[in-house]
Formats: C-alpha cells, sequence, structure tokens
C-alpha cells in the first residue's frame, strides 16, 4: 500500500500516534525531584492556562467552530503547549548535540499526537494523502464533457456499454459569476461512470455545499465522496449523480457569505442561477426534469441547502439538509448580520431566511430530508426545530437520526444513507410504496 493512503482514522494509526507522543511527553518531563519542581510543574502551569486560552479565545472570542467543542480537545492544546515549554527547558540544558536533536523531536510527536487525536474524533483527513494535500486532480476540460449526452434512462432501461469506466473521475474547474458576479475560488466535479461512457446516460445532478471554515475539497478529503459514489455506482449499473461542489464561501465581506444576496455579494444568485447554467451548458446534464436537480451540504452548508431549496424550489425541489442550523447565522449574532448583511432591514433577511419563507408559500413539489448526529447536542435540537417547522408548514421532509456528533461520521452517513432516496427523487430509481 502507498504510504500516502495509510488510515489516519481507525486504529492503529491513533493509537501509535497517541503512544509516541504520550512516550515523548513523559521523555521531557523526567528528571531528578529537582527538575520535576522547578520545571515540570511551571510547565504544566503554563500548559494549563494556555488550554484555557484556547478555548477563550476560539469559542467565548471568536466562536471559531459555532458550536461548543469536547473540552479534550483543549486538554490535549494545553499539553502540547507544556510540551513545548519542557522542550525548551530542556534543549537549554542539554550539552550534548543528540540531546537537543531529541528535544526538537519530542514536542512534534506531542502535536502530531494531539493533531491525529482531534482528526480521528471529525475524521476530517481519512488518510495521509488527504492530510498532504496529495490528491492530484486535473482540470476539467472540454474533453471530459460528452458532446451528445442521451436521455436520462431508468435502471431499467440503461444498459452499461462495454468501454464503461469502473469508477468515477473528480475534475477540478471554476465556476463563474456570471449572472451573480461573484468571484467564486476552485469548485470540482464528480463524473459517475454512466456519464464517461461512449454512450453516456444524462445522469442527474447533486449540488452539494462545504462547512465553515472550510471548502469543496472537504467533500472529497473527509467526505470521501468519490468512494461513496463509485460505490453506489458499482450497485446500480455505474448510475450515480454528477456531483458538483462550489465554493459557497465566496464573498465581498467576512466570510461566510450565507449563501444569500445581501452587501456582502449574490451568494444566493450564484448557487441557484449561475451553477445551474453552467451544469447545463458545460455538462449538458441535469435537463431532462426539474427533479433532477437537488442540493445538500453539512453543517453550514446544510443550512444553504435550505435555504436555497426554499428560496428557490424551482431549482432546487430536492434537498438534503445535513446537520444544518435553523437560520443563516454569524458568530457575532442575529443582530449584526441584520445589520451589516441587510443595513438593518430585518424584512430583506426574512425574506430569504427558509423558516420564515415557508409561512408564507407553499411547496408541493419540494422534498427534503434533515439529518441530525445522535450525539451533536449543539446542531441537533436546531434541526429538530427546522424538520418540525417544516413538516408544519406542510413541506415534504423527514427527520433522520444518524450516528456520531458534528463530524464526518454523521454528515457522511447523512448522504450515503440516502443516496437511494436521492435516486428515486430523481426518477432513476422506481419510485417506492
Amino acid at each position: 500500500m502507498n504510504p500516502l493512503d495509510w488510515d489516519l482514522v481507525d486504529e492503529p494509526a491513533p493509537l501509535l500516534f497517541a503512544v509516541l507522543g504520550g512516550s515523548a511527553l513523559l521523555w521531557l518531563a523526567s528528571g531528578p525531584r529537582r527538575y520535576l519542581v522547578r520545571s515540570v510543574v511551571p510547565c504544566l502551569l503554563i500548559g494549563a492556562v494556555g488550554g484555557v486560552f484556547l478555548w477563550f479565545g476560539t469559542e467565548v472570542v471568536l466562536n471559531l467552530w459555532g458550536a461548543p467543542q469536547p473540552s479534550w480537545f483543549y486538554v490535549l492544546g494545553g499539553l502540547a503547549i507544556a510540551g513545548g515549554a519542557l522542550a525548551v527547558r530542556r534543549f537549554m540544558g542539554f550539552p550534548r548535540w543528540w540531546q537537543r536533536c531529541l528535544t526538537v523531536v519530542a514536542p512534534v510527536l506531542v502535536v502530531v499526537a494531539v493533531a491525529g487525536g482531534i482528526n480521528a474524533y471529525y475524521g476530517s483527513f481519512p488518510t495521509l494523502r488527504a492530510a498532504t494535500g496529495g490528491s492530484d486532480i486535473p482540470e476539467l476540460g472540454d474533453v471530459d464533457a460528452p458532446e451528445d449526452p442521451g436521455p436520462l434512462t431508468t435502471l431499467a432501461d440503461w444498459s452499461p456499454p462495454a468501454d464503461m469506466p469502473s469508477n468515477g473521475k473528480v475534475y477540478r474547474t471554476t465556476i463563474p459569476g456570471t449572472a451573480s458576479g461573484v468571484k467564486a475560488g476552485p469548485a470540482y466535479v464528480y463524473l459517475p461512470p454512466a456519464y464517461l461512457a461512449s454512450s453516456p446516460a444524462d445522469v442527474p445532478v447533486l449540488v452539494l455545499i462545504h462547512g465553515d471554515p472550510g471548502g469543496p475539497q472537504d467533500w472529497i478529503t473527509g467526505g470521501q465522496l468519490p468512494a461513496v459514489l463509485d460505490a453506489y455506482a458499482a450497485a446500480h449499473k455505474g448510475l450515480a449523480p454528477i456531483a458538483v461542489l462550489p465554493d459557497a464561501a465566496a464573498s465581498t465581506g467576512p466570510t461566510p457569505s450565507l449563501c444569500l444576496d445581501s452587501n456582502y455579494g449574490r451568494a444566493g444568485t450564484y448557487l441557484s442561477v449561475d451553477v445551474p447554467a453552467w451544469v447545463e451548458s458545460t455538462l449538458r446534464a441535469g435537463t431532462h426534469a426539474d427533479t433532477d436537480r437537488a442540493i445538500g451540504g453539512f453543517s453550514y452548508g446544510g443550512t444553504c441547502s435550505l435555504t436555497l431549496a426554499i428560496g428557490h424550489p424551482d431549482v432546487y425541489p430536492t434537498f438534503l439538509d445535513i446537520s444544518g442550523e435553523d437560520k443563516p447565522t454569524i458568530d457575532a449574532g442575529q443582530d449584526t448580520l441584520i445589520s451589516d448583511y441587510f443595513s438593518g432591514d430585518a424584512s430583506a433577511f426574512a425574506a430569504q431566511n427558509p423558516l420564515d419563507v415557508v409561512r408564507t408559500k407553499s411547496f408541493p413539489g419540494t422534498a427534503g430530508i434533515v439529518t441530525v448526529g445522535a450525539d451533536d447536542s449543539f446542531y441537533r435540537p436546531q434541526g429538530e426545530e427546522v424538520a418540525a417547522a417544516l413538516q408544519k408548514a406542510g413541506v415534504d421532509v423527514q427527520l433522520q437520526t444518524v450516528p456520531g456528533g458534528h463530524t464526518w461520521e454523521a454528515w457522511k452517513a447523512g448522504l450515503q444513507n440516502n443516496l437511494d432516496w436521492l435516486m428515486r427523487r430523481y426518477g432513476v430509481l422506481p419510485a417506492t410504496g
């Protein structure tokens, strides 16, 4: 196996990192009683204070994560700070070069152990290749799009040609903001095997939105999207949706754009007009029927998918809200959002806030699924509130609880568990019941 493909989430990698990091920390802390009293205890106190400052700065002051993180994150962070302080103390006290080299390596091992433990919890980088950005993703060129795609076919009618590849392909591209004026960053596209055949199927389209902080490539790394859709396609004669991963953070002001049209850019127009237009003109897919298009996302992206599906039901009549919030929001709070994004006009925000919009309109052709992590104490109540409000308004929506917290365990399941449902909505699989 290529070392870049080593699993960083499941054992034994996290255990190995923990053993190496723990051993390094113990070595840094070992010594005579005088060293323990004069050096180890003060460095541990520095680490404890540092861990508290990490928590206070990231969660209370900046609210970087948008939700409380497990307390053991900050315990590990404090131990890493203590390890660094001990390394400085030992480096200055060792006369021999090899001892000083060890004091440089030891805190690195501690940091790697901390990062490995947190990564194993979130599952953001499942392999070393993902962690190092080692994926070589080619640019999408005209040669990659079929010249004359055939009509959308059902599983009963679709017969995979002999030249159909066994796996799909991922490409990097740029989706211009022709109507919106948005200058977005790189986007990514997954093309399934049935689309890459010489006689391609006019497969449906799934737009997937990333979280914040984050970017579209997170679906490829943490979400392992190519493997998920390849596995689905392998069981369904090469049929899977084209997955379009746009940059949903592009904004003329502070990130995030919230997928809204506001003072900070027309992100809502970008995702509801520019992205579908680019898909139709470049890939010539998703044109068989309105139900050929769906939108989904996790966390921030889940909120975006709900916002766009309710705001533009003719464009996205099908949605997956995976661990989203109950409304578009920013760290500074709703009052600041309305002030900055909408010049203080609360009605302008309400006109795009999905739970306000559903009170004034009907959505006879819209269907969605809201998934929440069983252990997600912060986002789960919001998802439950969203599902209840949509059901009360008459929207065809299901609420699902999946294993995990606010991590890729839950986000990946939110998509993977509902691919059959999506394909039935698309009309590729026959309806049930």
